[in-house]
């Protein structure tokens, strides 16, 4: 049996073709997937800031420029009402030297204030974080607020000297009264400038906090 077969010149240039089509789109595909592949390993993700500065960084010049004071906060929770926030320091004895701070709409309970980042103490375990706040000047009614900054910039608030000359020295200031009866229950700076920030902030506006 003869099992050659012939082909026409037309057949044999047709299939040449088709393989070398073939043959450039499987590159065509191969090399897009490599290009693709690499192009997504090569490039990575970005985030673009288009809101400016940050509040942080606002409020850290601000206080450079002598506008505000910088102090940390130690925090153990903020509440909606100031019930809810009494409440739930009144059932945790803990939070027996703690004090209820109201800042625009809410009400936070804070345990201590210190000046620097430095000075932050949190025990282990302990249901609080730190928090960086401001005090920008207000307007005072009962005291001299160069005087309220004094006692809150103090190391030591029972040795903090107030004394002031002629008639005003006869009297005992607002402020006087408030560090003495501070100093009464507690030795700790930082809980002693928590209770004078807590009133020159709420019951007497000589300054006012901002995050």
């Amino acid at each position: 049996m003869n099992f050659r077969r012939s082909y026409s010149k037309f057949t044999v240039i047709r299939a040449m073709i088709q393989g070398v089509g073939i043959g450039l789109v499987a590159i065509l595909v191969i090399g897009l997937t490599i290009f693709s592949t690499g192009g997504k390993e090569a490039t990575p993700d970005k985030t673009v800031t288009t809101s400016g500065p940050s509040k942080d960084s606002a409020e850290e010049t601000k206080a450079a420029d002598g506008d505000a004071i910088t102090m940390f906060v130690k925090q153990h929770g903020v509440f909606s009402s100031k019930e809810s926030a009494t409440d739930f320091a009144a059932a945790n004895p803990s939070l027996a030297n703690t004090s209820i701070v109201q800042v625009n709409d809410q009400f936070y309970i804070w345990g201590a204030v210190w000046l620097t980042e430095s000075q932050v103490v949190l025990k282990e375990g302990e249901d609080a974080f730190k928090k960086k706040i401001q005090l920008a000047p207000g307007t005072c009614k009962s005291a001299d607020i160069k005087q309220v900054e004094k006692a809150l910039l103090a190391d030591d608030l029972s040795k903090i000297d107030l004394s002031k000359e002629g008639k005003e020295a006869k009297k005992e200031s607002d402020l006087e009264k408030k560090i003495t009866a501070i100093s009464a229950f507690t030795k700790d700076s930082s809980i002693a400038r928590l209770h004078v920030l807590a009133h020159y902030t709420s019951q007497d506006s000589c300054f006012k906090i901002q995050f």
